[in-house]
């Protein structure tokens, strides 16, 4: 509750035969798993985790979260897998201009990391704010002129025709700018919440090989698989710390 930051993700998993989510947040030394129905801000509230959190929440693109925590970052990898079917599919040039922006800048911040510098000079971050509202001016450009091409819908699996939206635009793209470049701006948040993907990869093989049975066993392993990726993190015997939950015995971490 207390982290400067936290990865925060949910997807899909059978209970019962019906479909619901498993929502995630974690850092790199806490995880912690729910259950719910419903993948909505109501849900969010009613697990009120997030209604009580202050600090800065890693997401990828959804909505889900816009009214909870201090402020919000974008994960880049997600930003870098929503530009790859613009200059892929329908050839734009300023989506790749983006993706390179984009990547040159995560490892000049690497690197500055890496020799212990924790921002880039307020000058270099105003050049770089300039340089992306300048790809994005392109890239309007671009889809103010082409409307007869199409776009793959991973979601649909189907292709839609493409068309300039002004308000698309200044919404998801020019509205989004603090959201997308805050990784660029704080460099003790993560540029991606990759982390958040990674904790749950054990109950998405677990989904393609059973499922659960009852809403309680769900939540039962939802809170069991919190604790291990915990212990993990933390470097504690995974095996002793579960011996001793059973022998009421607490483990801090």
């Amino acid at each position: 509750m207390k982290s400067y930051y936290i990865n925060h993700d949910e997807s899909g998993v059978k209970v019962a035969g019906n479909s619901e989510n498993i929502l995630c947040a974690c850092n790199d030394k806490y995880t912690r798993f729910w259950i719910h129905e419903h993948k909505s801000q109501e849900a969010l509230q009613e697990i009120d985790f997030l209604p009580k959190y202050k600090g800065i929440i890693v997401k990828d693109g959804t909505e889900l979260y816009n009214s909870f925590g201090l402020l919000l970052s974008q994960c880049l990898s997600y930003i870098l897998r929503y530009l790859k079917p613009y200059y892929e599919e329908i050839k734009h040039q300023a989506p790749k201009k983006m993706k390179e922006f984009l990547s040159k800048y995560n490892n000049i911040r690497n690197e500055k990391i890496e020799n212990d510098e924790d921002s880039f000079a307020n000058e270099e971050l105003n050049n770089i704010y300039i340089e992306y509202d300048n790809i994005l001016d392109e890239w309007e450009e671009e889809l103010r002129k082409d409307t007869d091409n199409y776009l793959f819908n991973d979601e649909y699996c189907l292709f839609r025709r493409m068309k300039y939206d002004n308000k698309k635009m200044d919404k998801d793209y020019r509205g989004d700018r603090d959201e997308v470049l805050y990784f660029l701006k704080d460099f003790r948040v993560p540029s991606t919440n990759n982390q958040a993907e990674t904790d749950q990869r054990l109950i998405k093989i677990k989904q393609k090989n059973e499922r659960f049975r009852s809403e309680n066993g769900a939540n039962n392993y939802a809170i069991i698989r919190s604790c291990i990726n915990t212990y993990k993190k933390n470097g504690i015997n995974v095996f002793d710390a579960l011996i001793s939950s059973f022998d009421n015995r607490t483990i801090l971490v």
